[in-house]
């Protein structure tokens, strides 16, 4: 893995303070879990272009949302965790939509450098390398 996500990126970015380290172990795991299959589906021109510091930080914070984005939604599943109650228009409790929100910043933010976005940007380009010539069509490909 050419980009490095630490426990103390996913505690910043999730508002953790960097001396509680009860979470460290969790985090580690789900660091070693998500960030692979996250970086595969980055296609490799971007992904091995380590020349490109601006590119690698945005590949970097889209990992890193993504990643933070599903550490918050595991702690949103621990007992406990979603208690909220409102008095008078204000609410207490933690956000439903928080971990969500950020996986989709993240997924969004990754969304132009996916192998998945490949074939859409080969499909404008050139596909052929002889210029100048007609297309000749088949009978059997003229006939549905």
């Amino acid at each position: 893995m050419a980009i490095s996500i630490s426990t103390s990126d996913i505690k910043r970015k999730a508002m953790i303070a960097d001396t509680n380290t009860a979470y460290d172990t969790k985090i580690t795991s789900l660091i070693s879990e998500v960030q692979g299959p996250i970086e595969y589906s980055i296609a490799d021109c971007y992904f091995n272009d380590t020349s490109n510091t601006k590119l690698q930080a945005t590949l970097k914070l889209g990992i890193l949302e993504i990643i933070t984005g599903e550490f918050l939604e595991q702690l949103r599943r621990e007992i406990g965790s979603t208690e909220q109650f409102s008095v008078a228009g204000v609410s207490v409790g933690e956000s439903k939509l928080r971990g969500v929100d950020l996986i989709q910043q993240g997924a969004t933010r990754l969304s132009p450098y996916l192998k998945s976005a490949l074939p859409m940007m080969a499909e404008t380009a050139c596909s052929s390398s002889t210029q100048d010539t007609d297309t000749i069509f088949s009978v059997q490909e003229e006939v549905w």
